[in-house]
């Protein structure tokens, strides 16, 4: 998620071209961050001290990580926690785009500023959003005063990385009383709570997660591919569903929908969430506990 959340941003800021942020995600694939990087990045180390080590290692058959013990620069502990973050997104963007020289670490971390100073984040909204971790990142970007709303979108947000695309991107979420739309698939949920479940795509986006969920290609949104995005909605409900019986809320699931052209109204607002699902913009639409009408 981090990458192309992060990715768009400098494309939008002309800080990339699209020929050198696709070199720099390609060389994320194959990346495991040094861990002198790390310890740079976290402040543990001075790049001279880094550097130090690294010549060191170049005369010894040793780690970075015992060499640096042994000269009083890190502690055991700190070693270890370094190492957790050799898989972190960010890291691995700084070490793929300073290896092929399209950015340094210093205009990396200068960019990161300026996305905090547009989206208004916080230094530990900062740390979340560098942590890559997508329970803490959902939070950044969407925002609802109703816990099952808030329950809702992270299954299927997780739900979508997992079986359509690891790399989901987000924008702020809004809320609205209604919302127009071209394509529509929906399910709604009825018992202690009413809930509505949309996802909503302009031209052929939905077909990004119709073809990938379904293993098969539509071409068109047609009745297969709209049933094959409402079969994913519903895989989405079950999940929920099951997460609330747990917590002794009852609820059935009634059989999924879909219209094309058409706006939904809600007596409250509703939840719009814009992804990006395999570079195509799509949007969730979450109702909960209000009156909804379809107009098609």
């Amino acid at each position: 998620m981090f990458n192309q959340i992060f990715g768009r941003f400098l494309l939008e800021q002309k800080l990339l071209t699209s020929e050198q942020l696709e070199a720099i995600q390609s060389a994320q694939k194959k990346t495991r961050v040094r861990l002198g990087l790390i310890a740079v990045s976290e402040e543990l180390l001075t790049q001279e001290q880094a550097d130090k080590i690294n010549r060191k290692q170049a005369r010894e058959d040793k780690r970075f990580g015992d060499i640096a013990v042994e000269m009083g620069y890190l502690t055991e502990s700190q070693v270890v926690r370094l190492l957790k973050l050799q898989g972190n997104p960010y890291l691995c963007f700084v070490q793929a785009a300073t290896e092929l020289e399209i950015m340094t670490m210093a205009q990396v971390e200068a960019a990161m500023d300026l996305y905090q100073q547009v989206n208004g984040f916080t230094n530990t909204d900062m740390e979340d959003f560098k942590s890559g971790d997508v329970d803490r990142m959902i939070p950044l970007y969407v925002r609802s005063s109703k816990p099952l709303s808030m329950g809702l979108v992270g299954v299927m947000i997780r739900t979508m990385m997992r079986l359509i695309d690891h790399e989901v991107s987000l924008d702020t979420s809004y809320e609205a009383d209604s919302l127009e739309f071209e394509n529509l698939a929906m399910q709604q949920v009825e018992g202690e709570h009413s809930i509505l479940l949309g996802l909503a795509g302009e031209g052929n986006n939905l077909l990004t997660i119709a073809e990938t969920f379904g293993k098969e290609e539509f071409g068109a949104m047609d009745l297969f591919a709209f049933d094959s995005v409402c079969e994913f909605i519903n895989c989405v409900n079950g999940l929920y569903a099951s997460e609330l019986s747990l917590r002794n809320v009852q609820v059935d699931m009634i059989p999924p929908t879909f219209y094309q052209g058409g706006r939904v109204k809600a007596a409250e607002e509703a939840l719009i969430v814009p992804v990006y699902v395999l570079g195509r913009k799509v949007r969730i639409v979450i109702a909960t506990d209000t009156g909804i009408t379809i107009e098609a």
